[in-house]
């Protein structure tokens, strides 16, 4: 067999010298062929949004993917969700890991699956919604007007063009609540409007979701009648997945592709990517996701034998079918 790990091995020997991993992923076993990976591109083109999990897994997979894998990562980042998608499915870019399936982006997933797959899954059981601190007086989202003078008429949505902003607008139709209208701004910018209102104890309605680092550091509540399971506007749990052209698997060695389709966070994972990310300061993020990464050698350890098994087997590496989904079939 290719000495494909050799990368990996290189990484790993690094990281057990420092004590960081408590097992060794060196090896590769059989499954095969030393020409198996002739042909196959290390240069790999990914995009993100700046939404702060995708962001930060982004970066974090990218280090991995150039210092444990032996490829070449070109990360672009992009204004919203549907920019992201036509990426991919035009072949500009190769790979993006925050596809909100099958609510939130139903529509750019719909435009693009023909020259689209979901590769895996990224993150299981996310919720949305229209958040508020916990401290408003508040219960439905129906009861908004009570409060349209304090909040100025004005709902925080995130960047223009993002589902979310569409989904609020869509729910204060639904319940019949007037005046109000939902400004588009960047994400730092909303939580930064979102942390004045706290500290001064104002009142502020946000588009907010899980994961995310805000249900971590301020007392929040989704409004009924406004949030996942509750509206069909919104829908059931939703899952996070990773999306590439239709060409990934071929074009690029079995061991990234592998790494990227077994890739997949947990809330303690991405909660600390996010803490990572949103106090690294003057820290580039490549170098914040360096310094996560050797501080967290479980986790790398964790995707890295899993990677292995999967790069080992004789079997292809397969796409998920287009209308996956783990937390509805899970009857969340």
């Amino acid at each position: 067999m290719r000495n494909q790990f050799a990368s990996l091995r290189s990484f790993s020997a690094v990281l057990v010298v420092m004590g960081l991993l408590t097992v060794s992923v060196a090896g590769c076993g059989g499954g095969s062929s030393s020409d198996d990976n002739q042909g196959t591109s290390q240069n790999m083109k990914m995009v993100t949004v700046n939404w702060i999990e995708g962001l930060a897994m982004t970066y974090m997979q990218e280090q991995i993917l150039e210092d444990s894998l032996g490829m070449t990562v070109d990360v672009k980042e992009v204004q919203g969700g549907g920019i992201a998608f036509k990426s991919v499915a035009s072949g500009e870019r190769d790979f993006f890991n925050e596809a909100w399936l099958p609510t939130t982006h139903k529509d750019p997933w719909n435009q693009t699956k023909d020259n689209a797959q979901k590769l895996g899954y990224t993150y299981k059981g996310t919720t949305a919604g229209l958040a508020v601190p916990a401290y408003m007086d508040i219960e439905h989202v129906s009861e908004l007007g009570d409060f349209r003078d304090g909040l100025e008429g004005e709902i925080n949505g995130i960047e223009s063009g993002a589902n979310v902003n569409d989904q609020a607008r869509q729910i204060l139709e639904n319940n019949d609540v007037e005046g109000f209208s939902v400004v588009a701004a960047s994400g730092p910018a909303t939580w930064q409007a979102l942390e004045t209102a706290v500290n001064n104890e104002n009142p502020i309605v946000v588009t907010g979701w899980q994961p995310h680092w805000k249900w971590k550091v301020y007392d929040l509540k989704y409004l009924e009648g406004a949030q996942t399971g509750q509206t069909p506007v919104f829908g059931e749990k939703e899952d996070i997945f990773t999306i590439v052209d239709n060409e990934f698997i071929e074009e690029f060695p079995k061991e990234a592709v592998c790494f990227l389709k077994e890739f997949e966070a947990n809330d303690q994972q991405v909660g600390s990517l996010m803490n990572a990310f949103r106090n690294r300061g003057e820290t580039s993020k490549q170098a914040a996701a360096t310094q996560w990464i050797e501080n967290n050698p479980s986790h790398v350890n964790q995707w890295m034998q899993q990677a292995e098994e999967c790069a080992a087997s004789d079997d292809p590496v397969e796409p998920l079918p287009d209308d996956a989904t783990f937390s509805r079939g899970q009857g969340a």
